[in-house]
């Protein structure tokens, strides 16, 4: 395990020297690294908690208790403008809702690591369509083409079984990708609705309370399994506020704060660390082990 580790690091700090040779921001770049170190870990509490709640029921309480956190840390308000308000609908229908809602279900039938795995494939998705929207953002250099290299060859093995624990699981596997097509459109979204002007947590909070209209109409449908003891389980409860207090409304923040500063393209290279962390996490604390071949992906 120390081997792999050190291995591990090596690589976590050989991309983040790499993008950073890019940009002097250091802001935006140390604000998505925060993010995606933090939300590499939520695929193992997600997957923890579909032990107790369906996948939209740990949607709809982890971003309640997220626009209940950002009322607190944002006291203003976006305002009602039209044709802004579409922009934030979007927002919040393909961030907040539709993307974890994939997410969440992919996890209950593949696994976690094969979920951060193919999901390192979304900087292309996110280049190739805010390309089709940003002129500034369609150069896509050398690093990013080798980044998507190295994640692509993880995807193959993923699918060739070439790891001990890894195995194709079409439905999961295919939701995954379908996953990472959704947050392309809301990155591009994102940088939209930064050029309004109006504060990071405010405009967090407005694409959340959006999701969270889009959440209802799948709740009346859900056939719920949870007990009010779910709710007592410190387990249960430590991760659901994780996922609530810093993985939605506070990294959600500083993710949109990241593409303010550094743009999605750029931002969104970061995702390439998510297989790294989301093992060594699956690894501790699902024992979801990886061969060498599986670490290599």
């Amino acid at each position: 395990m120390n081997s792999i580790l050190s291995i591990a690091t090596a690589i976590y700090v050989t991309i983040i020297r790499i993008i950073m040779l890019n940009s002097n921001n250091l802001q935006g770049h140390l604000s998505a690294l925060f993010t995606v170190s933090v939300w590499s870990v939520t695929y193992i509490s997600t997957k923890y908690l579909l032990d107790s709640f369906t996948p939209i029921e740990i949607l709809f309480i982890r971003f309640f208790m997220a626009v209940l956190a950002l009322k607190v840390i944002a006291f203003g308000s976006v305002g009602f403008k039209p044709k802004e308000q579409i922009y934030f609908a979007l927002a919040g229908f393909t961030g907040a809702f539709l993307y974890f809602f994939i997410e969440n279900s992919a996890l209950l039938f593949t696994s976690a690591v094969n979920v951060s795995i193919i999901l390192s494939i979304t900087p292309l998705f996110t280049a190739l369509v805010t390309g089709l929207f940003y002129k500034d953002e369609r150069k896509i250099n050398t690093w990013f083409i080798l980044g998507f290299i190295a994640a692509f060859s993880g995807i193959v093995l993923l699918s060739t079984k070439g790891a001990d624990n890894l195995s194709f699981n079409p439905l999961g596997d295919f939701m995954a990708v379908s996953a990472g097509m959704v947050w392309a459109f809301y990155s591009v979204l994102t940088r939209k609705i930064n050029s309004f002007g109006y504060s990071t947590p405010m405009v967090t909070r407005r694409c959340f309370e959006y999701g969270i209209i889009f959440m209802l109409p799948v709740m009346l449908f859900n056939e719920s399994r949870f007990t009010v003891s779910d709710f007592t389980n410190t387990v249960n409860v430590i991760n659901l506020l994780f996922l609530g207090l810093v993985a939605s409304a506070g990294s959600f923040t500083t993710w949109n704060f990241a593409v303010k500063k550094i743009g999605a393209v750029t931002a969104i290279i970061y995702l390439y660390l998510t297989p790294v962390i989301s093992a060594l996490a699956a690894d501790f604390f699902l024992n979801e082990r990886l061969s060498l071949l599986g670490w290599l992906s």
